[in-house]
């Protein structure tokens, strides 16, 4: 598998909030805007062969402690999500924390795979720039394109960027929400449970 040169440049995420006063809505400077790009080794150990970015990521379902700081929510009770978030970002992770969610842009450098593997996630995607093929365990395989969507109910699966290279010059960016779930049974009550190294027993 390719490993092409990965140099991605940082997102750019803006966050809304609330005047406490008037209720209207607002910028935060509370998080700056630029989110860089980490390394997504898969499998783990082995080199990174394409780059995540954190653009947020929740710990609850429904999202609790929007709420402003006021004369009736403390500063400990405000704006819990953005403080979960803040936390997260010296060791950041592609995936959702425990049950909660996460925004995140993974960029797959030219002529690069990203091996087979599986989440314990639902993910919500949309290519952002450039095409791959979806390659599923079953050796099914799908196209998608620039403005295509996907969504992945914790299957195995792995990515081949076949961006041309006059397009983003060949670099894959896909937007990804990913969403907790429960496990996946299948016959015989067998557990189909997460396995970021399956490449390691492919044929």
């Amino acid at each position: 598998m390719s490993t092409g040169q990965r140099n991605p440049q940082p997102v750019r995420r803006i966050i809304t909030t609330h005047d406490p006063k008037s209720g209207r809505a607002i910028f935060t400077d509370a998080v700056g805007e630029q989110v860089s790009f980490t390394g997504f080794p898969v499998p783990p150990g082995k080199p990174p062969t394409s780059d995540y970015a954190l653009a947020y990521n929740t710990s609850t379902f429904p999202v609790q402690g929007l709420s402003p700081p006021t004369s009736a929510v403390p500063e400990s009770k405000a704006n819990l999500d953005i403080k979960h978030y803040h936390s997260q970002l010296s060791d950041p992770s592609p995936l959702n924390p425990p049950g909660g969610t996460s925004c995140t842009i993974i960029e797959v450098p030219p002529d690069t795979w990203v091996p087979m593997h599986r989440t314990e996630t639902l993910d919500y995607g949309v290519i952002i720039d450039g095409a791959t093929e979806l390659v599923l365990d079953s050796d099914e395989k799908k196209v998608l394109k620039k403005g295509d969507v996907f969504v992945q109910r914790g299957t195995a699966h792995a990515w081949r960027n076949i961006t041309e290279k006059k397009d983003n010059n060949g670099v894959l960016r896909v937007f990804f929400v990913f969403q907790p779930i429960e496990q996946v049974r299948l016959e015989g009550n067998k557990v189909v449970a997460q396995d970021l190294t399956l490449s390691l027993r492919e044929s």
